[in-house]
């Protein structure tokens, strides 16, 4: 398996662009602070037990945000189940609410920064006169099939204004046969939409939830600021362990990421914790070098008790085959461990 990370610098879409538009934080995350008349797309994942989300954003020619959300549930297993098996559904623009600042259509925000430590953050300000400055956290849940995007308004204007989100839903339903369990519901929601009036300082606090289920399950009980804190502490016991301390920063930046990516990477399956590379295909199983020559060895250098059960695990289900006529073995097992 190859580590899949978010280097501080990347590719220039013009001869204007410097090499590296990110810089280093103190908090050892990375910041871009967004020049208008200079757009750039750019993609990372983040995973938890039971999803994981690939978010690709951007910034337009004219500061407008592009964001694209791919959703993929490794234990929502799809027919045929095999390596691909995986539910996976994109939202586009579709699944976000149209925002409306003092009663008018918001049809102006500029993207201002963009920060990333595990979270993804990205800063924009609505209406007019710039008054209204909205900050999006976006993360999957550490347990849940759920990612939660998070907005935050702030008045930072000298008069009183309102903010609404709309009531927006989106559900989607697979067919009863495409399904290794059945009907699958996948389904983005505003929670709490509505109107909040601002007085000069405050802020209100809206979210969007991202989920799938077995659609005779009940409905998720959702607490954003719970889920939010325990993605935080998540990512925060990666980075405080087995830190990287060499004179180049952008080295030490960049071996923290890897090991958010590499350790928040494993899937809650009917086969016990397994370890998965991603990347919109390979989930809910494991296979021979990646995990048994990569991730495997890593993990107890970190000290992460989730990771170590991962790699004995991943052990446990390649010893299923091991037999005394020496007959191959497989390369990798699938399907949450029912398959090769």
């Amino acid at each position: 398996m190859k580590l899949f990370v978010f280097l501080a610098c990347s590719f220039s879409l013009s001869a204007q662009v410097p090499a590296s538009r990110w810089t280093i934080d103190p908090d050892a995350g990375i910041s871009w602070e967004v020049q208008r008349g200079q757009p750039h797309e750019d993609q990372i994942e983040m995973s938890g037990r039971k999803v994981s989300l690939i978010l690709t954003y951007g910034v337009r020619e004219n500061g407008s945000l592009s964001l694209t959300r791919q959703l993929v549930f490794p234990t929502l297993r799809t027919i045929p189940n095999d390596t691909h098996a995986s539910l996976s559904y994109t939202f586009g623009d579709d699944a976000a609410p149209r925002l409306f600042i003092g009663g008018r259509f918001a049809t102006n925000e500029v993207v201002s920064a963009v920060h990333i430590r595990g979270l993804v953050a990205i800063n924009s300000t609505l209406g007019r006169g710039e008054d209204i400055t909205l900050r999006r956290t976006i993360f999957p849940s550490t347990t849940g099939p759920l990612v939660l995007e998070k907005y935050v308004f702030t008045n930072s204007g000298a008069r009183e204004t309102s903010v609404e989100v709309e009531s927006t839903q989106k559900n989607v339903r697979t067919l009863i046969a495409r399904g290794v369990t059945g009907e699958y519901l996948i389904s983005a929601e505003v929670l709490d939409p509505g109107v909040r009036l601002l007085r000069p300082g405050e802020s209100a606090t809206f979210a969007i939830a991202f989920t799938a289920r077995e659609a005779s399950a009940p409905k998720p009980v959702i607490n954003v600021e719970a889920e939010e804190k325990a993605r935080r502490d998540r990512v925060e016991s990666f980075l405080s362990k087995l830190r990287l301390e060499t004179p180049d920063p952008a080295l030490n930046t960049e071996f923290g990421f890897a090991k958010i990516r590499t350790t928040e990477s494993i899937y809650e399956t009917k086969g016990g914790l397994m370890h998965g590379p991603g990347g919109g295909a390979y989930y809910a199983a494991i296979w021979a070098n990646d995990q048994a020559e990569y991730a495997d060895p890593f993990f107890p250098f970190l000290g992460d008790a989730t990771a170590n059960e991962a790699a004995i695990n991943s052990f446990r289900h390649f010893a299923r085959y091991m037999n005394p006529d020496y007959k191959p073995i497989p390369s990798s097992i699938i399907a949450e461990g029912t398959s090769f």
